[in-house]
């Protein structure tokens, strides 16, 4: 059992999310969180000292995290494109080092658990001996209905294989590539295997406008891009029909920043999460997800690094900075605080995971980290943690401290 205490304790609970000189006590999870708590000695963590729940990455690829300057950014069928044609080399070259350091990357950032969408299933070893908490979303891909049965039983294996090293720190999740990507017969079957073993799901929705024009007229670049690719003339399926497959399941969009309002309607009566990603969006220059919007629908939304296929950084800090940076009709004090909610308590409850906030019960996922002055105004302190914070001094997973 141990007692940290530290000058300011973010709890983000629905109330009292800022304690003022407060102690945290656990061992495996939370046991009591204030001030004077019992005998135990307080460690405590230093001046201008942080505590607060751990953070949660709820959308990678690091598949391909071996992407440096080989991909093409700025156009997204352009990046696509190039994603397609360096797919297996990326995927080769990312071997033991190359997961390791972003495993690192992440640790280091005071992530505690993040969301892996796997494609080949070649990730899997590298990810069962990590110190990190993982879901492990098995993705399905493949519209073409000639080979739809081979896709669904290499689908199958991959996900039973994965199911195999289940444990408190690892659990299998779902993919659904994209509505575009998936041929709705392939949809129905996973979904149905979610649905029945209770799974969180996550799939790519509406992150171009390319996306857009296809699903709603199939008209536009993706047109050309099925027709080379994969011999398909028209869309399968539409969006809301998309939408309305995963009623019943915990489900996250990833990106939705050409979705509309019925769409965001959608999301929101069936309980979905929206998922985030700006640095991602803005390399493939897709345009900016409305945040206002979507927090006025209801939405939980959580913000992610999506892999280095799309992004230079697994660090969260870094992303949620970008974010605060580019939502310029947002005031960012109050900002500030909804994109620590979306790294914290909206990405655990994404990903169905019992942290992500500090209270009793709650799994003792932890970060510390000190900032370089005294804040005085007391409503900056969320602002000032993003603009001051890359790295972490302590984190603590199920009460373990992990080393940096």
């Amino acid at each position: 059992m141990l007692k940290l205490k530290a000058d300011y304790v973010l709890t983000f609970k629905e109330k009292s999310d800022i304690l003022l000189n407060a102690e945290v006590l656990f061992d495996k999870k939370i046991i009591k969180v204030g001030y004077n708590l019992d005998e135990t000695p307080a460690v405590y963590l230093g001046k201008n000292s942080v505590l607060m729940p751990a953070l949660i990455n709820n959308h990678t690829h690091l598949e391909f995290s071996s992407n440096k300057t080989t991909l093409k950014y700025g156009d997204f069928i352009t990046w696509l494109n190039s994603v397609i044609q360096n797919r297996e080399n990326l995927f080769t070259k990312c071997n033991s080092k190359c997961y390791k350091d972003s495993i690192n990357e992440m640790k280091k950032s005071g992530i505690c658990a993040f969301g892996e969408i796997s494609s080949s299933g070649n990730d899997l070893k590298y990810l069962t001996k990590q110190p990190l908490k993982v879901v492990y979303f098995n993705e399905i891909i493949g519209s073409n209905p000639a080979v739809a049965d081979i896709l669904y039983q290499d689908f199958l294996a991959r996900l039973e294989n994965s199911k195999k090293y289940e444990n408190e720190k690892f659990k299998t999740g779902i993919s659904i590539h994209s509505p575009y990507s998936v041929h709705p017969v392939l949809m129905d079957k996973v979904i149905d295997i979610a649905k029945k073993e209770e799974m969180v799901m996550q799939t790519h929705f509406m992150e171009s406008n390319a996306e857009r024009l296809w699903l709603d007229q199939g008209k536009g670049e993706f047109k050309l891009f099925f027709e080379q690719n994969f011999k398909l003339s028209h869309p399968l399926i539409k969006p809301i029909e998309f939408i309305q497959k995963f009623k019943d399941t915990k489900t996250t969009f990833i990106h939705c920043v050409h979705a509309n309002e019925k769409e965001l309607e959608e999301i929101s009566n069936i309980k979905g999460f929206i998922s985030h990603c700006p640095i991602s969006n803005r390399l493939l220059n897709t345009g900016l997800l409305n945040l206002e919007n979507v927090k006025n629908k209801l939405i939980d939304y959580s913000v992610a690094t999506d892999g280095k296929s799309s992004n230079y950084s697994l660090n969260l800090f870094k992303e949620i900075r970008a974010a605060l940076l580019m939502q310029v009709e947002l005031h960012p004090k109050y900002l500030a605080k909804d994109l620590l909610k979306a790294v914290t308590i909206n990405a655990a409850k994404s990903l169905g995971l019992n942290n992500g906030s500090i209270e009793p019960t709650k799994d003792a996922d932890l970060i510390s980290f000190k900032l370089p002055e005294k804040v005085n105004d007391i409503d900056n302190l969320f602002l000032q943690i993003i603009l001051h914070t890359n790295e972490v001094d302590y984190l603590y997973i199920n009460g373990e401290e992990i080393n940096l």
